[in-house]
C-alpha cells in the first residue's frame, strides 16, 4: 500500500522559483493543490552558485495514491509503458518507486517520463515489500 509520495525539483540560478513550483504543482491533482505545502531549502553549488530544492511531501496515503494515479494518467500510454518495462530497476527492496518527469514540459502542462537532470523527481513510498509493490504498480500502470 502507498504510504506517501514526494516530489522534488531543483531551482538553478538561471531559473525562476515560481516557474519550478508551477511545474511541481502540475503533478498534483487540482483539488489537492490548495492543501500542499512547498518546502524550500537553499544550497550552494560546486562553483558557489545558489541552488534551491523545492519539495512537496504528501503524507496522507489516499492523497498520495490519488497523486500517483493522476501522474500516471497524464504521462500517457508511452510513459506508462516505459515505467512498466523498467519497473524492476525502479523499485527498491522496500517497495519504494522512483521515476522522473521532465520539468520544462511539466511547467507547460505536459507530463513526460524523463531520465535527464532537469526533472521533477517522484518518490512513491510503499509499505509491504518489493514483491507486493511491483504487483501493485503493474496494476496501476494498466490504462
Amino acid at each position: 500500500m502507498i504510504i506517501g509520495l514526494d516530489l522534488r525539483a531543483s531551482v538553478h540560478a538561471t531559473e525562476v522559483r515560481e516557474r519550478v513550483a508551477k511545474a511541481l504543482m502540475e503533478l498534483v491533482p487540482g483539488d489537492l493543490r490548495s492543501s500542499i505545502t512547498l518546502e524550500v531549502i537553499s544550497h550552494e553549488g560546486y562553483y558557489g552558485n545558489p541552488i534551491e530544492v523545492l519539495t512537496i511531501n504528501i503524507r496522507d496515503p489516499q492523497a498520495a495514491a490519488r497523486t500517483l494515479n493522476y501522474i500516471l494518467s497524464r504521462i500517457g500510454e508511452q510513459g506508462r509503458n516505459t515505467l512498466e518495462k523498467t519497473l524492476e530497476d525502479r523499485v527498491e527492496s522496500s517497495g519504494d518507486l522512483y521515476f522522473r518527469v521532465n520539468k520544462q514540459k511539466a511547467y507547460l502542462g505536459f507530463l513526460e517520463v524523463d531520465e535527464g537532470d532537469d526533472v521533477v523527481r517522484v518518490h512513491v513510498r510503499f509499505s509491504g515489500g518489493r514483491r507486493k509493490a511491483i504487483a501493485y504498480y503493474r496494476g496501476v500502470l494498466k490504462p
